[in-house]
C-alpha cells in the first residue's frame, strides 16, 4: 500500500494561516492568491517565508492538487 502525502485546498490555507497570511478557509483559492500577493506587497519580509511554504510543498513526497499548485505559481 502506497501512502501519498496530499497537499489540498484546506492545508494550503491552514498552511498560509500558520505564517500569519490574511487568509481563511472560506475564501476561494482565487481569493486566496490575491489576498497573499497584496499582503506580500504590504509585508515585503514575508516574500521568503513564503516561498520557503511553496518549495516545501513541491517536494518529490508531496503530491499538491492542480488548483493549489496553480495559486504557488503566482508567489513566485
Amino acid at each position: 500500500m502506497m501512502i501519498v502525502d496530499l497537499v489540498d485546498e484546506v492545508d494550503f490555507k491552514d498552511r498560509l494561516i500558520a505564517l500569519g497570511a490574511p487568509v481563511t478557509q472560506e475564501q476561494s483559492l482565487m481569493e486566496v492568491q490575491t489576498a497573499v500577493l497584496s499582503w506580500l506587497q504590504a509585508y515585503p519580509e514575508q516574500i521568503p517565508f513564503i516561498k520557503d511554504l511553496c518549495k516545501e510543498m513541491q517536494k518529490d513526497h508531496v503530491t499538491v492538487l492542480p488548483a493549489v499548485s496553480n495559486v504557488m505559481v503566482a508567489f513566485g
